[in-house]
């Protein structure tokens, strides 16, 4: 009996214990909601919703918008949406609006407890004339690792003005303009492009246009790409060109490294101007893959300077090699033009030789001379000067008929012509009264390119696309500056330190090359600058000058003078550095201009023998042909072949 009253307390004892320490019930709450601003806004229908952050502690069973045309709309009321349950992001279409009128909506959620309400938005319904606009988006091109292109194309504007538009871009799907990483490309319907920029290599992106009007941003279809990795456009060299005919030539390329993607397209591309690209119709397609190809150009006309590039295209892009031109021969023997002058025993005539065949440009009253020609289709093109007996005047002649672009109240005259399509440059100096002033011509009319305070010449001129440069120099009164002209900015290419002086310029493709001598303190040295990057092409032993620089394909020829006694020069030719004499040093002679035609190279210069009469001398490949016989002092400064 004792032992049972004892278990029955131990009982007692360990309900109430259990009793004690049982868990506390949990009280549940509001849901934590916010109401999303509205968006797509028209005459009818809007587009808005929420996002459920906490459903405190109970589960949301009903979720929506509420809207109403006072302040505190509430489920109350049947124009409210039902948009699913659960916590998270919510989208609501609001319809069966009012046109231009003022509305007020707020987000719910209901769970056990209750419903919750989002902040307060509002917004006014639009006219019945006006909606956003359409939009497409455009697909993205030009990808690389950080930029893309992509764009739009508004077809109608809703009966608002488009006030913005653009791209805007997104790690996810359907961004908006909210985000930071979007485009403004203008106002107004129709097509944009849209720049892409700081993305990421690797990365899958979405796209879309937008376009803003009184209504609201109207959004195209999500685009996606994706940004390469380290994968680049292919490495290629141009091949120089080879089997010139009137109609035919060879070329091709070297493809060192794909870039990291295969490619699919290469071959040759060529035009009369400059930088030819796959958009032509000229190109060739010569097989797939990295190395090296051959090209068969055709097509051609006979007697034409051409450039070639050589292209390789893969999945980032299409690279190009360097632009490389050459002169298809002529359908019979070529023309070949030289300038320059010859005395009658009284005054210099300028004069023109056409295949040996001598016409005079000036009557002999005067001293003149004929300094540059240049031959465009039938139009035979040539610079210089006349005296008039007080002051030279700057002259050109086209098809022997004289213009002065100087009027002779101070001395001037005109060193270099050039002929692209219709416009005829010419460039040389006129003195100011106390210094000469470098002067381009465009079509007669006259640009300086100094401001007087020097004496500076523009010798030279060469037209690539639309840049025109100039080569010359300027003197200080101590030494001379090389200089070179872009669009008539100047850049010395020596320093004002060193006596140097820049004669000729010549074009290929994207690079330029100039030629003159820069002198070492004893002696001047013939040079050659590409791109602004000197080449010695002499020693300094004896005075040297490079008076002409072209270049045929691959090749650089220069021409000039080696001064190897007080009476006594060599005519000279360099072809990439390494030198030819065109007379054997007995008397004195120079070179002055060289031109390339096929396989042919032409030089133009003077040879005087014994202290007498220059004689005008071309040679062909290094043969010499006399142009005058002696009997009066000659030189020739230009040659042309066509």
């Amino acid at each position: 009996m004792k032992n049972l009253r004892f278990l029955l307390l131990l009982a007692i004892i360990s309900f109430n214990c259990q009793k004690e320490i049982s868990a506390p019930n949990i009280v549940a709450s509001l849901p934590t909601i916010t109401t999303t601003a509205a968006t797509s806004v028209t005459n009818t229908t809007a587009a808005s919703g929420g996002n459920i952050t906490d459903d405190g502690g109970a589960t949301v069973t009903v979720r929506g918008i509420c809207w109403s045309t006072t302040p505190s709309p509430t489920t109350a009321i049947a124009t409210k949406t039902t948009d699913g349950s659960g916590a998270g992001t919510f989208t609501s279409n609001i319809t069966g609006l009012t046109a231009m009128t003022l509305y007020y909506a707020r987000a719910y959620a209901t769970n056990s407890v209750g419903t919750a309400y989002g902040n307060e938005i509002s917004f006014t319904s639009t006219n019945t004339s006006t909606a956003l606009a359409t939009i497409t988006t455009a697909s993205t091109t030009a990808i690389t690792m950080t930029t893309a292109t992509s764009g739009g194309n508004i077809t109608t504007d809703g009966g608002a003005a488009v006030t913005a538009r653009g791209v805007c871009w997104s790690l996810t799907a359907n961004p908006t303009i909210a985000l930071t990483t979007k485009t403004t490309d203008g106002t107004g319907t129709g097509i944009f492009t849209s720049a892409i920029t700081g993305l990421t290599m690797s990365s899958t992106y979405h796209v879309r246009a937008y376009a803003t009007n009184s209504v609201g941003t109207a959004y195209g279809g999500d685009s996606t790409f994706t940004t390469a990795a380290t994968t680049t456009i292919p490495a290629i060299t141009t091949t120089a060109i080879s089997a010139i005919t009137t109609t035919t030539s060879a070329s091709g390329g070297t493809i060192t490294t794909d870039g990291g993607a295969p490619v699919t397209a290469r071959g040759v591309c060529w035009s009369t101007t400059a930088n030819p690209t796959i958009a032509l119709s000229t190109k060739t397609t010569d097989g797939t893959g990295i190395g090296t190809f051959t090209s068969a150009i055709t097509g051609l006309t006979a007697s034409t300077l051409y450039h070639v590039r050589a292209y390789a295209t893969n999945s980032v892009g299409t690279a190009y090699g360097s632009d490389v031109s050459f002169t298809t021969l002529g359908s019979s023997t070529p023309d070949v033009y030289v300038a320059g002058y010859e005395n009658n025993g009284i005054k210099d005539v300028a004069k023109i030789w056409k295949n040996g065949v001598v016409t005079s440009l000036t009557n002999g009253t005067n001293d003149a001379y004929a300094s540059s020609v240049f031959v465009s289709g039938t139009d035979v093109y040539v610079a210089g000067g006349e005296n008039n007996g007080t002051n030279g005047v700057g002259k050109f002649w086209k098809n022997g008929v004289a213009t002065s672009l100087t009027n002779g109240s101070n001395n001037a005259g005109c060193n270099s012509v050039f002929v692209s399509g219709t416009d005829v440059y010419i460039v040389g100096s006129e003195n100011n009264g106390t210094h000469d002033v470098a002067k381009i011509w465009k079509n007669g009319v006259a640009t300086s390119l100094s401001n007087g305070t020097d004496d500076v010449q523009a010798v030279s001129v060469f037209v690539s696309g639309t840049d025109v440069y100039v080569a010359g120099f300027e003197n200080n009164g101590t030494n001379s500056t090389a200089k070179i002209w872009k669009n008539g900015v100047v850049t010395s290419l020596t320093n004002p330190g060193s006596q140097a002086e820049a004669y000729s310029v010549f074009g290929s493709g994207s690079d330029v090359f100039v030629s003159g001598f820069e002198d070492n303190g004893t002696n001047g040295i013939a040079k050659i600058w590409k791109n602004g990057v000197g080449t010695s092409l002499t020693t300094g032993t004896n005075n040297e000058y490079a008076y002409a620089v072209f270049v045929s394909g691959s090749d650089v020829y220069a021409v000039g003078s080696e001064y190897v006694g007080p009476t006594s020069s060599i005519a000279k030719i360099w072809k990439n550095g390494i030198a030819t004499s065109l007379t054997n040093g007995v008397n004195y002679a120079e070179a002055y201009s060289v031109f390339g035609f096929g396989a042919d190279i032409y030089v133009a210069g003077i040879e005087i023998s014994g202290g007498a009469n220059g004689v005008a001398k071309i040679w062909k490949n290094g043969v010499a042909t006399n142009l005058t016989t002696g009997t009066n002092d000659a030189e020739v400064y230009s040659v042309y072949v066509k």
